[in-house]
């Protein structure tokens, strides 16, 4: 299984952006929600949408919980998640507390070596935004939402 990513180009000029000018960025068609997934997964295993919608919930309750709680959890092919924590150092070991060093914490996602393979087998092009969904957006890439629209 291929994938096919588009990308298009932004002249990013903001003041946080890492390097000004034209960088590219994926095209993101739609978010595909639970119950989607849910269909998805019926058309492809056979167990009604409804079912794994209830199985989908429950998993990420679990992972939820088991990460909170310090685990790490492999998701088979697709990677595994975690926490990692931002904060600062100190200079010496008897100076560090979670109270001066940790300040905040971070799900991460870490994709399997199966999964990093496959992202070079994905095919990349670039569009232009008005071609390809009709919608306007702003200098930086973004959709302009129109009230009362979207």
């Amino acid at each position: 299984m291929k994938g096919s990513v588009r990308f298009y180009a932004v002249n990013d000029q903001r003041k946080t952006a890492p390097k000004k000018g034209y960088s590219l960025r994926p095209l993101r068609l739609t978010t595909i929600d639970s119950r989607t997934l849910a269909q998805h997964v019926e058309l492809d295993s056979h167990i009604d949408s409804a079912r794994v919608e209830y199985v989908m919930a429950s998993v990420a309750k679990q992972i939820r919980q088991l990460v909170l709680n310090g685990h790490k959890v492999e998701m088979g092919e697709l990677g595994t998640i975690g926490l990692t924590c931002q904060g600062t150092g100190s200079e010496a070991e008897d100076e560090v507390s979670v109270k001066n060093n940790v300040k905040g914490l971070k799900f991460t996602f870490r994709p399997s070596v199966t999964l990093k393979e496959k992202l070079r087998t994905v095919k990349c092009e670039l569009v232009v935004l008005d071609a390809c969904d009709g919608r306007k957006h702003d200098e930086n890439g973004a959709v302009l939402i129109e009230s009362g629209k979207e």
